[in-house]
């Protein structure tokens, strides 16, 4: 017996005319249809579209806890059994799981440096080295996973692009490095503010600051100044993805032209011989 049938035994209710023809279809005669809406009637107009946005409502809840979970385990404490080998080689190993890729100082890149999906480990090879920049663009770092990476104090190049979860506490707690920082980019950055780049006005070594496109900051170029103001060596780049773009396409432009002038000039050469 199907859902109409059980509806109508239930509920005593007739069919309309055309779910009994429907149902006599499958199941043989019936009672005798009625013109009124019957239980079906109901089910085709409200049930399912309160089914779909329940399921709407359940797929952007599950979307919302799986992005949480995402986080979470991009921040989970290291593994102690990471630092069999010592404390950069197990820092490092954190950051690797966390889809980064570090530089040691004998020159090797560690991590997914490629792009191909397949991760290089550091092993003995690195014992005795120091971590000295870690490419970390659009990771899913947040503070608790800054706790470990402060913990690398010859960092001298930190890329943290396009970080979803970098806000101002990340940046406060660079302080802990300050002593070898130089190079920061903090492009495309949505969770910082003016209260976190005022911070980096205590890395008195820092002397390239890359913070394009940090939404939540309302005068960049004032901030910009100020901490070029503060730091000595300090020189900000606050070029906007428009002006980029802009900039990119005068490039080709000017390329085309200069192209065409030399055709010209090739094609006036050849029509003089």
């Amino acid at each position: 017996m199907n859902f109409i049938s059980q509806s109508k035994v239930l509920l005593q209710l007739p069919l309309c005319r055309s779910c009994a023809l429907r149902v006599v279809g499958r199941h043989g005669p019936v009672v005798a249809a009625s013109n009124k809406p019957c239980i079906s009637y109901f089910e085709d107009r409200y049930y399912h579209n309160i089914r779909i946005e329940t399921v709407q409502e359940a797929w952007a809840q599950l979307k919302k806890e799986f992005k949480y979970l995402k986080k979470a385990s991009a921040n989970l404490s290291p593994d102690s059994r990471d630092f069999a080998l010592g404390q950069e080689i197990g820092t490092a190993i954190f950051l690797i799981k966390a889809n980064a890729s570090v530089h040691f100082s004998n020159g090797v890149w560690y991590g997914n440096k490629r792009g191909d999906g397949k991760k290089s480990w550091p092993k003995e090879e690195a014992v005795g080295y120091t971590v000295n920049a870690v490419d970390a663009k659009e990771t899913l770092l947040d503070r608790n996973g800054f706790e470990d990476l402060i913990k690398l104090k010859d960092i001298k190049y930190l890329d943290l692009e396009g970080c979803p979860y970098v806000d101002d506490h990340c940046l406060a707690s660079l302080v802990h490095i300050r002593d070898s920082l130089t190079h920061l980019n903090v492009n495309r950055c949505d969770s910082i503010t003016e209260n976190g780049l005022a911070t980096l006005h205590k890395l008195r070594k820092l002397e390239r600051l890359n913070m394009s496109d940090v939404p939540k900051v309302k005068y960049p170029k004032l901030v910009a100044a100020m901490l070029e103001e503060a730091v000595p060596n300090l020189r900000v780049n606050i070029i906007s993805q428009l002006v980029e773009k802009r900039m990119k396409k005068r490039e080709r432009k000017e390329e085309a032209e200069k192209s065409q002038r030399m055709d010209s000039d090739l094609g006036q050469k050849q029509s003089v011989s």
